[in-house]
């Protein structure tokens, strides 16, 4: 057993002496070289970055803007109906050139504030269902109101004001005061005048109106 240790021991010391004297020369080496190690870190590194794929970026796609050739469709639907039809127009001006967020955007301000004669057919939402520089597709959803046969003169604060049959929807505004009228006919009106024809209306209003 003292036999072996020696022979351990005689192997293990020089080796930790050579270890010992590598690692000191290496410390050394660094200091007095720096840039030996720094080029071969900088080698390693410039490796490492060529060894990765290069990305090379792709065209970025066409922007879809509308044009002065745009195809530009209505779809208009009758709620109460569940029926829809479909009518091409020419693109207004104030549209092109924009895209599909402006758009989208002029839509909902459209929505906020039809135009005049919308609101009397009973606009109800618009909405863009397609977008591209080749076609636009609008939907515009309604409920329509229904013409009116016979109507109603109402007294709204001493004005004469024509309701349609359902005495809800207001037909037409009239500059036609409660006191300009006969005793009679103001007293009808008050308690709600029916009017069975429209030609009965328009001789009321050619007949009264200033």
């Amino acid at each position: 057993m003292r036999f072996v240790k020696r022979i351990s021991l005689f192997f293990i010391m020089p080796m930790g002496m050579y270890a010992l004297g590598f690692y000191s020369h290496l410390k050394l080496e660094e200091e007095f070289y720096p840039n030996k190690f720094r080029s071969a870190q900088m080698e390693e590194k410039d490796t490492a970055i060529s060894a990765e794929p290069q990305v090379i970026p792709t065209v970025l796609e066409e922007e879809q803007v509308i044009g002065a050739d745009t195809q530009y469709i209505i779809e208009e639907v009758d709620l109460k109906k569940d029926t829809s039809v479909e009518t091409k127009w020419k693109v207004p001006d104030k549209y092109i050139g924009m895209n599909r967020k402006q758009f989208v955007k002029e839509m909902e301000l459209y929505q906020q504030s039809p135009s005049l004669k919308d609101q009397e057919l009973g606009f109800v939402s618009a909405e863009v269902v397609s977008f591209s520089k080749e076609r636009v597709v609008v939907r515009k959803s309604y409920i329509f109101k229904e013409v009116s046969t016979s109507f109603y003169l109402v007294n709204e604060k001493n004005y004469v004001v024509v309701y349609c049959d359902d005495l809800r929807t207001v037909y037409m505004n009239t500059n036609i005061t409660l006191d300009s009228l006969p005793d009679t006919l103001k007293q009808e009106i008050i308690q709600n005048k029916y009017i069975a024809t429209e030609e009965e209306l328009y001789n009321f209003l050619e007949s009264y109106s200033s």
